[in-house]
């Protein structure tokens, strides 16, 4: 019998501090950042949306966070348009892998289709599923399987692609109709979002059991998962009235709470590491942070961490590689410490925003 809603698992849900047996913070050593503007194209404002395995970074730069182009960015060299498909003005970067293939998506004279850069090659258009219109691509692995959205009259479908095979539907949920993939481990395991009458729920795709929700916290009605490592940990953020928790899955445990800054309702998990830290965004009793988790000192404001009297504002993370290296946006104000109150709209803010590359020292 088909529902018109996901099946949601009944989860074991605890504390991460439980789960990981996290260190008493005094007993453990703290991390701490250099920190690196990687610049911008014509127009003065990016965002970074991925991270590669030596810093690369990739993500949009414009003027503004409608228009831009989509970039790369290699340690020690200039940023890099990637361009746009033909006919088209605006393109986004959302992965890169150790390969230095990227994915994104771009508009055209007519439509937004997902789009696979590689260097001498450029841009590919990666096309849709049969009878839509539009695509847009998210994440990829080291084996170039790129995974996104396909969308039409019917709908937006969660896609596969290979350059083997090209594009295939993941499927949904039972009553499902609408889903979308945002990222791909090693393993070809796949992570996104479905979206039925009663919500978005996180899934978790893989070859041999399809696509299965993930749940949400206790008490909450949707969520969505944003990247997955090889140790099939999934990361994302959780949504109830009034409230969304950034959490962290793991497979023997379940879905974990992980909190949020002191005087913050919201935050949302946007990367992690094969190492399980965790990078993202939380509300604050001074605006919304970047954060970084990790099971011994848990979720610390990443300002806390770069050094004092920057006057960098760092309002969110979207990137963490294995070593440790962090890609995070926000502003510059040079006659601001760290602890001045700055609150950033990372959706419709149309001033210069700016990329950092952190990477960590020991101290």
């Amino acid at each position: 019998m088909r529902t018109s809603r996901c099946f949601i698992s009944i989860l074991g849900v605890v504390t991460a501090s439980v789960v990981f047996g996290m260190v008493a913070p005094c007993t453990a050593q703290s991390l701490k950042y250099t920190i690196q503007e990687i610049g911008a194209l014509q127009g003065g404002s990016s965002i970074g949306r991925a991270l590669g395995p030596t810093g690369e970074t990739v993500g949009h730069s414009g003027f503004n966070h409608a228009i831009g182009e989509a970039f790369v960015w290699l340690p020690g060299q200039a940023i890099q348009s990637l361009g746009t498909l033909p006919g088209g003005e605006d393109s986004k970067a959302f992965g890169i892998n150790a390969l230095g293939q990227v994915v994104g998506y771009s508009n055209t004279r007519d439509s937004l289709r997902a789009f696979l850069w590689t260097r001498g090659r450029g841009m590919k258009d990666l096309g849709t599923l049969p009878g839509d219109v539009s695509s847009k691509a998210f994440g990829i692995n080291n084996a170039g399987q790129v995974v996104g959205s396909s969308s039409g009259r019917n709908g937006t479908r969660a896609f596969l692609w290979d350059s083997g095979t090209g594009m295939k539907s993941l499927g949904g949920l039972p009553g499902i109709r609408q889903s979308e993939a945002i990222a791909i481990n090693s393993s070809g395991q796949v992570v996104g979002r479905c979206s039925g009458t009663l919500g978005t729920f996180a899934f978790l795709w893989t070859a041999k059991t399809g696509m299965q929700s993930l749940g949400t916290l206790p008490g909450d009605n949707s969520s969505r998962a944003l990247a997955i490592n090889d140790a099939g940990q999934v990361i994302g953020a959780s949504t109830g009235v009034g409230r969304t928790r950034a959490f962290l899955y793991v497979p023997s445990d379940g879905m974990l709470d992980l909190g949020n800054l002191p005087g913050g309702d919201y935050s949302e998990a946007d990367a992690l590491n094969n190492a399980g830290q965790v990078v993202g965004a939380s509300g604050s009793a001074l605006g919304t942070r970047a954060f970084l988790w990790t099971r011994e000192q848990g979720m610390q404001d990443l300002n806390t961490l770069v050094p004092s009297g920057s006057g960098v504002i760092l309002s969110g993370a979207f990137g963490i590689n294995d070593r440790g290296q962090i890609t995070a946006f926000g502003d510059v104000h040079h006659d601001l410490e760290h602890d001045r109150k700055v609150e950033f709209d990372t959706g419709k803010h149309s001033g210069p925003t700016h990329v950092f590359l952190l990477t960590p020292s020991i101290r």
